[in-house]
């Protein structure tokens, strides 16, 4: 795996990631491994009879029925071929459809999760993303499974598990701001809608080998030359439920016109 990004320990600014960040490294309230184990806790019967299964059986359910809902990515009008083409025909009415779809996702979110704005999320978003890969770096499964969705941290697991050493991730830098570039939300009942967010993350990121005998760093070990790294991100909740986390579903590919130019 190429890339896995925030350093732990880092709080979030806003509440949007609050949850999950707090689920992992602990606050003054509850510790660490009280938060874990609320995250992975049991189904429970709440007020109303109404049955409230674990996180993990939720997350399965929820990929199972729905997967990733849009790979719609708009292309720059620069890259599109000319409106007056069949082709360029084409692109502008799947733009216009696309479009629909994304103002419609947004006031869904909008409304389920009032104050929700695009660009905190996406700066919360990269934290998180970077908790990961810090999480994924040292092996650590736990945070893995409580960030992500059951595939994309069975994807990470297996990954760990073939490696033959661990390593310290670090970015170096952010080359753009992170950016919401699609909003998808789909509804599985009246009283259960998911929403997933794309961000566009744009960084350079470096590692540092670590050896796995010794338990510190590999003798002449030093920050490998960082690396453009560009990244779209998918991040998914169940809008309908504000007190459930954000989670990172997995990753769209990059179209070839935003690969970083070392990458092209």
């Amino acid at each position: 795996m190429a890339s896995v990004g925030l350093r732990a320990g880092s709080g979030l600014r806003g509440p949007v990631l609050q949850s999950v960040v707090s689920a992992i490294y602990g606050s003054s309230r509850y510790s660490r491994k009280q938060f874990l184990q609320r995250a992975i806790a049991p189904a429970t019967i709440g007020p109303g009879l109404i049955r409230h299964y674990s996180q993990s059986r939720e997350q399965h359910f929820v990929v199972n029925e729905f997967g990733l809902l849009s790979g719609y990515v708009p292309t720059p009008w620069s890259q599109q071929p000319s409106i007056f083409s069949a082709a360029g025909l084409k692109a502008v009415q799947n733009r216009i459809v696309e479009g629909a779809r994304e103002l419609f996702s947004l006031v869904t979110i909008k409304y389920y999760l009032s104050g929700w704005k695009g660009a905190d999320f996406a700066e919360q978003a990269e934290e998180l993303y970077s908790v990961m890969n810090e999480a994924y770096a040292q092996g650590d499964l736990r945070s893995l499974e409580a960030i992500c969705l059951p595939t994309m941290y069975a994807s990470l697991k297996n990954d760990i598990k073939k490696r033959n050493t661990s390593f310290e991730w670090r970015k170096v830098r952010t080359v753009t701001p992170a950016k919401s570039i699609q909003i998808r939300c789909g509804r599985l009942t009246s009283d259960f809608t998911i929403g997933q967010v794309v961000v566009r993350i744009d960084q350079e990121q470096a590692a540092i080998p670590l050896s796995k005998r010794r338990g510190g760093a590999a003798a002449g070990a030093s920050l490998n030359k960082p690396a453009h790294v560009t990244e779209y991100v998918v991040f998914q909740k169940v809008v309908t439920d504000p007190a459930s986390p954000w989670r990172i579903y997995g990753k769209m590919d990059v179209p070839k016109w935003d690969q970083p130019s070392s990458s092209k």
